[in-house]
C-alpha cells in the first residue's frame, strides 16, 4: 500500500474560545493547522523504547586529593606565584569499544554469521573491557552507558543501581543490543530521533489539529485531541518551524520523500532527522547546483558576476537531513543519508537589480510558506562510506 509522506497543513484563522483551555485572554488571532501522525510524533513531548548498540561508558571521575586541594584553594599556583581558573571539579572521562568493526553488507548469510562469530570471539580481547573492569570505583562518581546507532549517533544512557551494578551491566552487555529509553522524539536543536516513529500505525488521512497564538507577545502552541481538548502543549516557536520547513522540503525535493515513504512503508528504518539552519556547504569549492549551472551557461555571466551569485549561494542555506537503512543481504545495515539543501530567496535581493533574469528564474521556483520563501537549492542522497566527486 503506497503511503504518502505529509508532514502539516497550511495554517488557516480559526475563530475559537479560548477559554475552553483556561486562557482567559483575547489573542489577535489563532492559527490552525492539521498534522500527520509523523508532525504529532515529531511534537510529542512522552518518552518511547528503542533499541540500540551499547558501545561503552562515560564516568564522571572524582578529582584527586592534589586537585581538590588546588580547587579548594582557588587555582593558585604557589610554585609560579600565579593564578587560574578554578577547574572543574569532576572530569568526564569516555571508554569506548575500540575493534568493533561493523560487518559489509553481505549476500552470502553463511559468510555473514562466520564473521559475526569471529567478532564475538574478538569481544574479550578488546582493551576497553579490561579498562572498565579495572577502574577504581573509589574515584568513580558516576556512570553512564553510550549507544550507537548504525548512523554512527551516540545516545548516552542512564544505569540504574549502584557503581558496582552499573558496571557489570556495561561488562555484560558491551557491544550487544539493548532496550533504552527516551524522553522524547526531540534531542536538541533540530535533531529528531526517528525510530520511535511507528511506520505500521501511520494513516494518511488522519488528523491531528493544532492551534497557535500569541498572548501579550507570548507564543502558545497547542495540540487538540480527538474530544477537542489539550492533549499537550508546545512550548518553542522552533518545533513549529521545524514542521513548516520540512513539510517544505518534502513537497520540493522527491529523494527525500521517496526516502521517508519507503520507511512508512517497512522498506527501510528510520534512524534520525536533522534540521539545520546554518548549513555550511561553501560553492566556491563544491559542484554548482544544476540549476545555476544552467543561468550561469545560458546568460553567459563573467567571472566577477558568478563569484557574487555564489556568494549569495553560500548564505541563508537550510538543510533538512533524514537518516535511515534498509534491510538486504547479510550483516550491519548501512545508514543513508537523503539532505534537502534550501535555499532562501532573500539571499539572492542584493542582485535583483542587476540579474533580473536570473532572480526571477529562481524566484519562480520558490515557494511562500511561514517559515520563510524557499526553493530547492540541491538534493544529495548517500552514504558516508561512499566516495564524492
Amino acid at each position: 500500500m503506497t503511503q504518502h509522506a505529509w508532514i502539516i497543513s497550511a495554517g488557516a484563522y480559526a475563530d475559537i474560545d479560548l477559554a475552553a483551555f483556561d486562557i482567559h485572554a483575547t489573542p489577535k488571532r489563532v492559527m490552525a493547522y492539521a498534522l500527520s501522525d509523523i508532525g504529532r510524533y515529531l511534537l510529542f513531548p512522552g518518552a518511547f523504547k528503542i533499541e540500540s548498540r551499547l558501545m561503552g561508558c562515560e564516568c564522571d571521575m572524582k578529582p584527586s586529593a592534589w586537585h581538590r586541594f588546588k580547587h579548594a584553594m582557588g587555582g593558585r599556583n604557589f610554585f609560579k606565584g600565579k593564578s587560574s581558573p578554578p577547574a572543574n571539579p569532576l572530569q568526564r572521562r569516555l571508554l569506548m569499544a575500540q575493534l568493533f568493526v561493523p560487518l559489509p553488507s553481505l549476500q552470502d548469510p553463511s559468510l555473514a554469521r562466520h564473521l559475526d562469530r569471529l567478532r564475538d570471539l574478538l569481544r574479550p580481547s578488546d582493551p576497553i573491557l579490561q579498562e572498565i573492569a579495572g577502574l577504581d570505583l573509589d574515584r568513580v562518581a558516576d556512570m553512564r552507558g553510550v549507544c550507537e546507532d548504525t548512523g554512527g549517533h551516540r545516545t548516552h544512557i542512564t544505569l540504574s543501581g549502584d557503581l558496582e551494578t552499573k558496571r557489570r551491566y556495561v561488562l555484560d552487555n558491551l557491544l550487544g543490543r539493548i532496550p533504552i529509553t527516551l524522553p522524547q522524539a526531540h534531542i536538541a536543536d533540530g535533531l529528531y530521533e526517528m525510530r520511535g516513529l511507528a511506520a505500521r500505525t501511520y494513516q494518511e488521512e488522519r488528523r491531528h489539529r493544532l492551534l497557535r497564538f500569541h498572548v501579550n507577545g507570548e507564543f502558545f502552541a497547542c495540540l487538540l485531541n480527538a474530544a477537542g481538548r489539550v492533549a499537550f502543549w508546545i512550548d518553542d516557536a522552533k518545533r513549529l518551524h521545524h514542521l513548516l520547513i520540512l513539510q517544505q522540503a518534502l513537497e520540493t525535493d522527491p529523494v527525500l520523500r521517496s526516502s521517508i515513504e519507503g520507511c512508512l512503508r517497512g522498506e527501510a528504518q528510520a534512524l534520525r532527522l536533522l534540521i539545520n539552519a546554518q548549513m555550511d556547504i561553501d560553492y566556491s569549492r563544491n559542484r554548482l547546483p544544476g540549476v545555476y549551472q544552467e543561468l550561469f551557461h545560458r546568460l553567459d555571466l563573467e567571472a566577477g558576476v558568478r563569484k557574487e551569485v555564489i556568494r549569495s549561494l553560500n548564505a541563508h542555506q537550510t538543510g533538512v537531513s533524514f537518516s535511515f537503512t534498509r534491510p538486504g543481504g547479510h550483516g550491519d545495515p548501512q545508514a543513508t543519508t537523503s539532505i534537502a539543501v534550501l535555499h532562501d530567496v532573500k539571499a539572492l535581493d542584493p542582485l535583483r537589480e542587476a540579474l533580473p533574469e536570473l532572480y526571477a528564474a529562481i524566484n519562480r521556483k520558490a515557494s511562500l510558506t511561514e517559515a520563510g520563501k524557499y526553493y530547492l537549492l540541491e538534493s544529495i542522497k548517500g552514504r558516508p562510506d561512499e566516495e564524492r566527486l
